[in-house]
């Protein structure tokens, strides 16, 4: 691959619009959302700690160990979007507390943050 190739594949990936939202880990009735600015990173960086055994949240993680293919990934809420550079965290926080109103045994994804 020359360097212009290169050049035009980092362009089209800085450019990508990723999806945003309300991201879920589910096994059974226990649930761990969070908030994703980049959906596909999220799960596939989220999955790898958990088969790893390095996720901060220890429950989830124990309860992962446990029984990995019991899990299930999901997309709670998708933020509908137009400009990629904006900020959206208000918006995702709002969806965040919708999820919340609507699974109220729902636990933080990762400690500390949302």
């Amino acid at each position: 691959m020359d360097k212009e190739q290169k050049k035009a594949l980092r362009a089209q990936y800085d450019e990508r619009k990723p999806d945003m939202g309300i991201v879920c880990w589910q096994n059974g009735a226990a649930m761990w959302i969070a908030i994703s600015k980049d959906v596909k990173a999220d799960y596939n960086s989220s999955l790898f700690q958990l088969r790893l055994g390095s996720w901060p949240n220890r429950e989830l993680q124990n309860a992962f160990a446990k029984d990995p293919e019991a899990f299930q990934w999901s997309i709670l809420k998708k933020l509908d979007y137009e400009d990629r550079d904006e900020d959206h965290s208000e918006e995702l926080e709002l969806l965040y507390m919708i999820c919340l109103e609507e699974h109220p045994n729902a636990q933080q994804m990762r400690p500390g943050r949302k």
